[in-house]
């Protein structure tokens, strides 16, 4: 019996971030595997396939989109793999409406890259309500030892009361996480029900409300109409003095010049790992405010969640194929609310 055909949408080394030399190496024991020299575009993709009966196709960072017209010139593949976070760009409409019709299996590995931005979102979380930023400034750079600036008994993350800014999948991620520094989480979202947020054991706000009250703020959106400046500043008024803001999701959600005003006024701590533009210019007056730290998008990174992006993707390549349900099946029916 001839070996099923698996055709990867980027070449080799792109997959070297996400998909363990094991697993590569078991893929290409199992399947023929076809991969392209080059990055291929769209129609590139399509022909690549040509005269194979496709079994999946598996993606990356940097792969070109899949839309309906592959899966018609492909009507035998049944599953479509993204070693990596976000699969938006790859579905165009109508291509959600036709993958659903035709029973396409879609996973991707967002919750290997969520769990990395949940820890970095805990650590943010720490390092900045415990201001370990300007202390370590000013102990090097001014020599300073006692910094009237900082708080003798910083509030820290324990005890805390934590806003959170949609229960997302990495939202939810962050909650767990935050379960033994005995926090009070509050969670704004609209499509979260009095019901989840009780078997989470959160508090469902409103927005005006989580701003006003949580010492520490922590975005998790995704990038839709409705978050589309979501924070502007109305929003960043309602945010008492002292506390912490962070942001690791879609920069969008933040009006840039409210952004800037906040952090100039200094009032509180602000982490961004996306900014816009991206990347931040030299000059930009963000990196100048001593009160901001800008990461360059880097809050998704980390061995153990990206090795587990590609277990994933595996592990539902292998379930699909086996005739068995997909344990980490994308929910393509929401992909408007996914990030």
């Amino acid at each position: 019996m001839s070996k099923r055909t698996v055709l990867m949408a980027m070449p080799r080394e792109a997959y070297a971030r996400t998909l363990r030399a094991s697993e590569t190496a078991r893929l290409e024991s199992l399947y023929e595997v076809i991969w392209p020299a080059t990055k291929p575009t769209t129609a590139e993709l399509i022909a690549l396939g040509a005269g194979h009966e496709l079994a999946a196709v598996l993606t990356v960072w940097g792969a070109p989109a899949v839309p309906v017209e592959f899966w018609q010139a492909h009507p035998e593949c049944h599953f479509f793999g993204h070693c990596a976070g976000s699969v938006k760009h790859f579905f165009p409409d109508p291509t959600p409406q036709y993958l659903l019709d035709h029973q396409i299996t879609v996973v991707a590995g967002q919750i290997g890259l969520g769990i990395n931005v949940a820890e970095a979102t805990i650590g943010l979380m720490i390092a900045l309500s415990r201001r370990w930023g300007t202390l370590w400034h000013a102990c090097r750079h001014e020599r300073a030892w006692r910094i009237d600036s900082v708080p003798g008994e910083p509030q820290g993350l324990l005890g805390a009361t934590v806003g959170l800014v949609a229960a997302s999948a990495i939202g939810k991620m962050v909650i767990e996480m935050l379960r033994p520094f005995r926090c009070q989480v509050l969670v704004y979202d609209p499509y979260l029900s009095d019901r989840e947020a009780g078997r989470l054991g959160v508090e469902r706000v409103e927005l005006h409300e989580l701003l006003s009250r949580a010492d520490i703020i922590s975005m998790h959106h995704p990038q839709t109409p409705e978050t589309d400046r979501l924070i502007g500043a109305a929003e960043f008024a309602q945010i008492r003095d002292g506390a912490v803001f962070i942001n690791t999701a879609r920069p969008r959600a933040l009006d840039p010049d409210a952004l800037l005003a906040a952090a100039q006024q200094q009032r509180f701590e602000i982490a961004l790992d996306v900014t816009e533009p991206e990347p931040l210019p030299a000059d930009h007056a963000l990196r100048a405010c001593p009160n901001v730290w800008i990461m360059p998008h880097r809050a998704g990174t980390g061995q153990y969640g990206s090795l587990l992006v590609g277990d994933l993707v595996m592990e539902g390549l292998d379930q699909h194929l086996q005739g068995r349900p997909v344990t980490s099946r994308y929910p393509i029916e929401r992909l408007h609310l996914m990030a």
